[in-house]
């Protein structure tokens, strides 16, 4: 049964919090910690180590190289201490990237998770909130498929633990739409967001004026009409160059992988039109989803130029969820 959260009368003795941010208390938060617990000893049971980094960072640490997208969104001001600039975390991803450069360089490999607050500059355009209770997973040192696909059902574990059932985990790749995208005098940044509306309409009426082939035009039509599952990158895997191969052929060996791996009550789907949630991936990417949600209740995928930012090049792969958000949306 859905938990209900009852909050009592309160009398208007103190200001209320920032709009856009709220307090957790009683009920929720009793079950907030349990399913965090549950959760972090799920991710252990895997061989990842908690790390718990500040709710402050420098805002060169935040937004240093492929966290520079994260910019827009980042809360920064003058320390009052005179320490300089500080900035309010928005995704704790490049925190763990700060990590695993400094304090953790001695180790090849990582298994990391984490859980706590983030704040965001701008309120979310589905609920207007400004803070998740960013909970996640970070894989650092392993390129491999095996990887991938480990870490996605890690993911998928993690929403059976919390309740959700039937996750179902949609799988694309950023080098999809960075192939078909290359000539076009719109930057990626644009097209993904176009894209992501899933209104071809809306693409054709943009490839009236731009430059693209007749055959790149189609395949990004193709994508806006979620046309673009396993079938469709078979079929065109090697129309559209060597970088649109590569990433199409990295898919469909997560898609044949997972068979062997994942159980009956995950169900995983191709889906070429998938687009970042970050702009600081690089490569696979994926999200969760589930019955009891309207939208995606987790994300993830790779980011291997991120650590190069912060003086250690390595690959990278993890995802992240909201779970005061989780607490709403699954049955616990």
């Amino acid at each position: 049964m859905r938990t209900s959260y009852r909050i009592g009368r309160t009398v208007n003795t103190a200001p209320s919090p920032v709009l856009g941010l709220n307090d957790i208390f009683g009920q929720q938060s009793r079950d907030l910690r349990l399913l965090q617990g549950r959760l972090l000893d799920l991710f252990a049971d895997h061989g990842c180590e908690e790390v718990i980094p500040p709710l402050l960072e420098k805002p060169e640490v935040l937004l240093a190289g492929a966290g520079r997208f994260l910019m827009d969104n980042t809360l920064v001001f003058s320390d009052p201490a005179d320490y300089g600039q500080l900035a309010v975390r928005s995704d704790m991803t490049p925190q763990i990237a700060r990590i695993a450069a400094t304090r953790l360089q001695s180790e090849s490999s990582l298994r990391l998770c984490y859980s706590g607050p983030v704040v965001q500059a701008r309120p979310d355009i589905i609920d207007g909130s400004r803070q998740q209770w960013q909970t996640g997973v970070e894989y650092l040192g392993d390129a491999s498929a095996t990887c991938d696909l480990h870490v996605i059902h890690l993911a998928a574990l993690a929403m059976l633990e919390a309740g959700f059932a039937a996750p179902t985990i949609q799988i694309g790749h950023v080098g999809i739409i960075r192939a078909l995208c290359a000539d076009s005098a719109l930057p990626l940044a644009d097209w993904i967001e176009l894209l992501q509306r899933r209104s071809p309409e809306d693409v054709i009426h943009h490839l009236a004026n731009d430059q693209l082939t007749d055959n790149m035009g189609q395949a990004l039509i193709d994508l806006a009409s979620m046309q673009a599952d396993s079938a469709w990158l078979s079929k065109h895997c090697n129309d559209f160059g060597d970088d649109f191969a590569q990433a199409a052929q990295a898919l469909l060996e997560i898609e044949r992988e997972a068979v062997l791996l994942l159980e009956d009550n995950i169900h995983m789907v191709v889906d070429a039109a998938l687009m970042p949630h970050f702009l600081y991936h690089t490569g696979l990417i994926f999200s969760g989803y589930s019955p009891q949600a309207p939208t995606a209740v987790l994300r993830g995928g790779r980011y291997d130029t991120m650590m190069a930012a912060h003086g250690r090049a390595m690959p990278a792969i993890g995802f992240s969820f909201d779970l005061t958000r989780w607490l709403l949306q699954a049955t616990t």
